[in-house]
């Protein structure tokens, strides 16, 4: 029989990386790399809906929400009843660790750069 199951959301680092970049290049006005994520009216933003106007995440907001995490404010997401800060879940999403996660702080045009990497782009 053959397996029919269906994967909504990337799985592997190289995956994220390359759903990520796809993300910022449709709606590059919401990259911002001075936060986690941000709301205008501090709403949280489901993994299936399009960001709103106005609202900008980094990197690894972006690697959350992509990956089915609700951003939940702004260091937070949540999925399956567990809450996490969105540096945690977006490091384990892009396959880093603690020393070499500081994409996250990198100037976008740096950061993206990194992301390519990571997706083999």
């Amino acid at each position: 029989m053959t397996d029919t199951t269906v994967t909504p959301y990337p799985e592997t680092p190289a995956a994220v990386a390359a759903a990520v970049l796809d993300a910022i290049e449709r709606q590059p006005n919401t990259l911002s790399m001075g936060e986690w994520y941000h709301h205008p009216q501090s709403l949280a933003l489901l993994p299936s809906a399009e960001p709103d106007c106005g609202t900008t995440m980094c990197v690894a907001g972006w690697a959350a929400h992509v990956t089915g995490w609700t951003l939940a404010n702004d260091h937070d997401a949540a999925k399956d009843g567990q809450t996490q800060t969105i540096e945690f879940v977006a490091t384990q999403a892009l396959g880093l660790d603690e020393d070499t996660n500081g994409l996250f702080w990198d100037p976008a045009e740096d950061a993206i750069a990194e992301l390519r990497e990571i997706a083999g782009r």
